[in-house]
């Protein structure tokens, strides 16, 4: 049987660090004795459903800024700017990303489907040169788990959906994809390794040749 002839891939925990730690560092630096910003976020109905309309793009961030600081115990004028801090510690992961390039350059089709709370974060040149097709939520209108974001991200790609390998760091997100049909892995931000060498697997190498050694 073939292989898949396109990658459908989640963004923040997966291409990049993990976001929640990096919010739980601001919440730290603030002095704000809460739980980890995860469970929060599952947890806390008002900061959830807050979350989930500035993912579908029914709210703009500098629309929540000032809502999830009161929230969060922030001062108003803290507000300003809360996002950024928030994602101040959140970096790409270069195993992750090298992998994505070189998949387009070989001509896998390249997709990201990721549920977005700050389009800055989208706004990078490694987006451009690694995908050939962006579905992010606040401007599609449609969120993961959703059927119709899988539905769109697979029109956007021309590819079906047996054709595909979908990559999301969360489990209720896998189970739309796999029922359209995908194939579906489970990235562990711990472990990005895990995820190149399925890459690998199902597309082939990623990784860079190892230079010859050379003879003394």
């Amino acid at each position: 049987m073939a292989g898949p002839r396109a990658l459908l891939i989640d963004a923040g925990g997966v291409l990049t660090t993990d976001i929640f730690p990096s919010f739980d560092a601001f919440c730290a630096r603030e002095g704000l004795r809460l739980p980890p910003f995860k469970e929060l976020y599952f947890h806390t109905p008002e900061i959830r459903d807050l979350l989930h309309r500035l993912e579908v793009g029914e709210l703009h961030h500098r629309e929540v800024e000032g809502p999830l600081a009161e929230l969060l115990g922030l001062p108003a004028d803290r507000a300003d700017g809360l996002f950024a801090e928030l994602y101040a510690e959140v970096r790409f992961i270069p195993a992750m990303t090298d992998a994505v390039e070189a998949l387009r350059r070989r001509g896998v089709r390249t997709g990201l489907l990721s549920n977005s709370w700050w389009f800055p974060m989208y706004e990078q040149p490694f987006y451009a040169r690694a995908f050939d097709v962006q579905v992010i939520s606040g401007r599609a209108g449609v969120r993961k788990p959703d059927r119709a974001a899988f539905e769109l991200a697979l029109s956007e790609l021309g590819v079906p959906a047996e054709e595909v390998l979908f990559v999301d760091d969360f489990e209720e997100n896998l189970t739309p994809a796999r029922a359209l049909g995908m194939a579906v892995f489970l990235h562990d931000p711990d472990d990005p390794e895990r995820t190149v060498g399925e890459l690998e697997r199902r597309f082939g190498p990623v990784r860079p040749a190892p230079e010859p050694r050379r003879s003394t």
